[in-house]
């Protein structure tokens, strides 16, 4: 039996559609890929021919991000990206911003419970283990946070 996207990959290349799910992944996964403060600094733009263009807020953190280039490309390898380029424009707010917004009803986190679960998600490689680990851990803290408070959920 084979797997399902050994089938799907040929599929959507065919159709031209390969890069553009790619360029869909890498959006979903931003805040994932590049961690604060870098994530809410920048943001992808484009993805043509293996170039990815990154919209960055200010002419500072382009000039910063340059710097980063290398580190950038590293980070964007497991999305096939050959190349990017940075230019001013406007950022998207990363998914990352959204789920950190205290909830009615959901407990919020404290700076350290998140400062340690980035310190211990940041050396997983594998960006959907990575994801499962966060937030099992989010899950794990807001338990025992709603625990120490005595607050229901």
């Amino acid at each position: 039996m084979k797997r399902v996207d050994t089938l799907i990959s040929p599929l959507l290349k065919g159709l031209g559609l390969a890069e553009a799910v790619r360029f869909e992944r890498i959006k979903k996964e931003w805040a994932t890929i590049f961690r604060e403060p870098l994530s809410l600094h920048m943001s992808p733009s484009s993805l043509k021919n293996g170039e990815l263009l990154i919209a960055v807020d200010s002419p500072v953190w382009l000039q910063q991000l340059s710097l980063f280039k290398a580190e950038i490309m590293k980070n964007l390898r497991p999305f096939d990206v050959k190349e990017v380029r940075f230019r001013i424009g406007r950022v998207e707010a990363g998914k990352k911003e959204a789920e950190e917004t205290p909830q009615p009803g959901k407990p919020s986190l404290g700076r350290n419970a998140l400062r340690e679960i980035d310190n211990t998600v940041a050396e997983v490689k594998d960006i959907g283990l990575r994801e499962n680990v966060r937030r099992a851990m989010e899950k794990s803290f807001s338990k025992k946070r709603t625990r120490d408070t005595g607050d229901r959920v």
